[in-house]
Protein backbone atom coordinates (compact mmCIF):
# COMPACT_ATOMS: atom_id res chain seq x y z
CA UNK A 1 0.00 0.00 0.00
CA UNK A 2 1.21 3.43 -0.56
CA UNK A 3 2.02 5.66 2.19
CA UNK A 4 0.30 8.83 2.10
CA UNK A 5 2.68 11.41 0.75
CA UNK A 6 3.05 9.17 -2.39
CA UNK A 7 -0.63 9.46 -2.77
CA UNK A 8 -0.24 13.08 -1.35
CA UNK A 9 2.02 13.33 -4.86
CA UNK A 10 -0.46 11.41 -6.98
CA UNK A 11 -3.00 13.98 -5.95
CA UNK A 12 -0.60 16.69 -6.90
CA UNK A 13 0.08 15.76 -10.27
CA UNK A 14 -3.48 14.72 -10.69
CA UNK A 15 -6.40 16.93 -13.04
CA UNK A 16 -7.81 18.85 -10.50
CA UNK A 17 -11.59 17.25 -11.24
CA UNK A 18 -14.79 18.03 -9.57
CA UNK A 19 -13.80 20.31 -7.06
CA UNK A 20 -16.88 20.67 -4.36
CA UNK A 21 -15.89 24.47 -2.56
CA UNK A 22 -18.69 24.49 -0.30
CA UNK A 23 -19.38 24.65 3.84
CA UNK A 24 -19.63 21.35 5.52
CA UNK A 25 -21.31 20.90 8.93
CA UNK A 26 -19.45 23.33 11.09
CA UNK A 27 -18.22 25.85 8.75
CA UNK A 28 -17.84 29.57 10.73
CA UNK A 29 -16.00 31.95 8.46
CA UNK A 30 -12.08 31.40 8.65
CA UNK A 31 -9.78 34.28 8.63
CA UNK A 32 -7.95 33.59 5.20
CA UNK A 33 -9.44 35.27 2.54
CA UNK A 34 -9.16 31.95 0.27
CA UNK A 35 -11.32 28.87 1.85
CA UNK A 36 -8.70 25.54 2.29
CA UNK A 37 -10.42 23.57 -0.78
CA UNK A 38 -8.96 26.65 -2.87
CA UNK A 39 -5.78 26.62 -1.27
CA UNK A 40 -5.16 23.09 -2.61
CA UNK A 41 -6.60 23.84 -6.08
CA UNK A 42 -4.44 26.87 -6.57
CA UNK A 43 -1.95 24.54 -5.82
CA UNK A 44 -2.80 22.03 -8.18
CA UNK A 45 -3.61 24.66 -10.92
CA UNK A 46 0.17 26.00 -11.20
CA UNK A 47 1.57 22.70 -10.78
CA UNK A 48 -0.29 22.03 -14.31
CA UNK A 49 0.43 24.99 -16.00
CA UNK A 50 4.47 24.10 -14.43
CA UNK A 51 3.96 20.24 -16.11
CA UNK A 52 2.56 21.70 -19.57
CA UNK A 53 5.94 23.41 -20.48
CA UNK A 54 9.38 21.53 -20.84
CA UNK A 55 10.44 23.01 -17.30
CA UNK A 56 9.66 19.91 -16.02
CA UNK A 57 12.49 17.54 -17.00
CA UNK A 58 15.03 19.64 -15.47
CA UNK A 59 15.74 18.74 -12.31
CA UNK A 60 17.30 22.20 -11.05
CA UNK A 61 14.05 23.84 -12.27
CA UNK A 62 11.73 21.12 -10.91
CA UNK A 63 13.54 21.63 -7.79
CA UNK A 64 13.18 25.53 -7.46
CA UNK A 65 9.75 25.36 -8.48
CA UNK A 66 9.02 22.50 -5.74
CA UNK A 67 10.76 24.76 -3.08
CA UNK A 68 8.91 28.20 -4.48
CA UNK A 69 5.25 26.86 -5.16
CA UNK A 70 4.68 23.39 -3.47
CA UNK A 71 6.97 23.55 -0.17
CA UNK A 72 4.88 26.85 1.32
CA UNK A 73 1.59 25.34 1.67
CA UNK A 74 3.18 23.12 4.47
CA UNK A 75 3.42 23.66 8.08
CA UNK A 76 6.72 21.87 8.35
CA UNK A 77 7.08 23.55 12.05
CA UNK A 78 3.57 21.79 12.72
CA UNK A 79 4.21 19.06 11.09
CA UNK A 80 7.43 18.44 12.85
CA UNK A 81 6.04 18.59 16.35
CA UNK A 82 2.92 16.09 15.17
CA UNK A 83 5.72 13.86 13.88
CA UNK A 84 8.00 13.82 16.84
CA UNK A 85 4.37 13.03 18.94
CA UNK A 86 5.38 12.28 22.65
CA UNK A 87 9.30 12.66 21.55
CA UNK A 88 8.83 16.44 21.75
CA UNK A 89 8.69 17.15 25.99
CA UNK A 90 12.27 15.97 25.26
CA UNK A 91 13.47 17.82 22.25
CA UNK A 92 15.42 21.61 22.48
CA UNK A 93 14.01 23.80 20.27
CA UNK A 94 17.49 23.15 18.14
CA UNK A 95 16.58 19.86 17.91
CA UNK A 96 13.06 20.11 16.91
CA UNK A 97 15.03 22.55 14.27
CA UNK A 98 16.84 20.47 13.00
CA UNK A 99 14.35 17.33 12.87
CA UNK A 100 12.31 19.87 10.71
CA UNK A 101 15.42 20.45 7.91
CA UNK A 102 15.29 16.69 8.36
CA UNK A 103 11.66 15.93 7.60
CA UNK A 104 11.38 18.87 4.79
CA UNK A 105 14.69 17.20 2.78
CA UNK A 106 13.14 14.05 2.48
CA UNK A 107 9.54 15.58 1.73
CA UNK A 108 11.98 17.70 -1.17
CA UNK A 109 13.63 14.68 -2.25
CA UNK A 110 10.28 12.70 -2.48
CA UNK A 111 8.30 15.13 -4.55
CA UNK A 112 11.26 15.94 -6.71
CA UNK A 113 11.39 12.28 -7.57
CA UNK A 114 7.71 11.24 -8.03
CA UNK A 115 7.00 14.69 -10.40
CA UNK A 116 9.96 13.74 -12.27
CA UNK A 117 8.49 10.30 -13.57
CA UNK A 118 4.50 10.13 -12.74
CA UNK A 119 2.10 10.77 -15.47
CA UNK A 120 -1.42 11.93 -14.48
CA UNK A 121 -3.25 11.67 -17.68
CA UNK A 122 -5.36 8.67 -16.40
CA UNK A 123 -6.06 10.16 -12.88
CA UNK A 124 -9.05 12.20 -11.83
CA UNK A 125 -9.36 13.86 -8.45
CA UNK A 126 -12.93 14.34 -6.77
CA UNK A 127 -12.86 17.20 -3.49
CA UNK A 128 -15.63 16.45 -1.20
CA UNK A 129 -17.17 19.67 1.16
CA UNK A 130 -14.48 21.49 3.63
CA UNK A 131 -14.85 19.81 7.30
CA UNK A 132 -14.25 22.86 9.67
CA UNK A 133 -13.15 21.59 12.82
CA UNK A 134 -13.29 24.99 14.09
CA UNK A 135 -12.72 28.76 12.68
CA UNK A 136 -8.81 27.93 12.00
CA UNK A 137 -8.78 24.27 11.23
CA UNK A 138 -10.24 21.98 8.58
CA UNK A 139 -9.76 19.13 7.06
CA UNK A 140 -10.27 18.90 2.81
CA UNK A 141 -10.93 15.27 1.92
CA UNK A 142 -10.34 14.21 -2.02
CA UNK A 143 -11.02 10.83 -3.47
CA UNK A 144 -8.23 10.01 -6.26
CA UNK A 145 -9.60 7.44 -9.33
CA UNK A 146 -6.76 5.76 -10.97
CA UNK A 147 -7.06 2.87 -13.52
CA UNK A 148 -7.22 -0.42 -12.69
CA UNK A 149 -7.33 0.58 -8.19
CA UNK A 150 -10.13 1.34 -5.73
CA UNK A 151 -10.73 4.80 -4.91
CA UNK A 152 -8.14 6.64 -2.30
CA UNK A 153 -9.03 8.62 0.02
CA UNK A 154 -6.86 11.78 1.03
CA UNK A 155 -7.73 13.97 3.93
CA UNK A 156 -5.97 17.39 4.37
CA UNK A 157 -5.24 18.62 7.92
CA UNK A 158 -5.18 22.29 7.50
CA UNK A 159 -4.75 25.05 10.23
CA UNK A 160 -4.93 29.01 9.31
CA UNK A 161 -1.33 30.55 9.35
CA UNK A 162 -1.01 34.38 9.84
CA UNK A 163 2.03 35.96 9.03
CA UNK A 164 3.21 39.81 7.83
CA UNK A 165 1.79 39.06 4.44
CA UNK A 166 -1.61 37.89 5.69
CA UNK A 167 -3.84 34.82 6.69
CA UNK A 168 -3.53 31.42 4.61
CA UNK A 169 -4.42 27.79 5.01
CA UNK A 170 -1.61 25.44 5.67
CA UNK A 171 -1.45 21.62 5.36
CA UNK A 172 -0.07 20.48 9.08
CA UNK A 173 -0.88 16.36 8.23
CA UNK A 174 -2.14 14.43 5.44
CA UNK A 175 -3.90 10.77 5.65
CA UNK A 176 -4.22 8.13 2.80
CA UNK A 177 -6.62 5.81 3.23
CA UNK A 178 -6.53 6.63 7.11
CA UNK A 179 -3.05 6.34 7.78
CA UNK A 180 -1.37 9.47 8.82
CA UNK A 181 1.85 11.20 7.26
CA UNK A 182 2.69 12.01 10.64
CA UNK A 183 3.00 9.07 11.98
CA UNK A 184 4.67 7.51 8.83
CA UNK A 185 7.09 9.81 9.45
CA UNK A 186 7.17 9.32 12.86
CA UNK A 187 8.40 5.90 12.15
CA UNK A 188 10.86 6.92 10.03
CA UNK A 189 12.91 8.70 11.52
CA UNK A 190 12.45 6.65 15.07
CA UNK A 191 16.01 5.88 15.21
CA UNK A 192 16.35 9.63 15.77
CA UNK A 193 13.62 10.35 17.73
CA UNK A 194 14.98 7.26 20.35
CA UNK A 195 18.01 9.25 21.24
CA UNK A 196 15.41 12.20 22.83
CA UNK A 197 14.23 9.33 25.30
Amino acid sequence: MKHPLSLFFVLLLSVTGSVHAFNGYYAPSPQPAVNPVQTIQNALQKLQAFGAGDKQSNPAQLRGFIENEIIPHFAFDQMTYWIAGPFARQMSAQNMQELEAQVKKTFLNSLSTHLGSYDAATTRVNFRPVNYRSQDEAVVSALIYSPNQPPAKLDFRMKARSNNQGSSWKIIDISANGISAALYYRQHFISTLRQYR
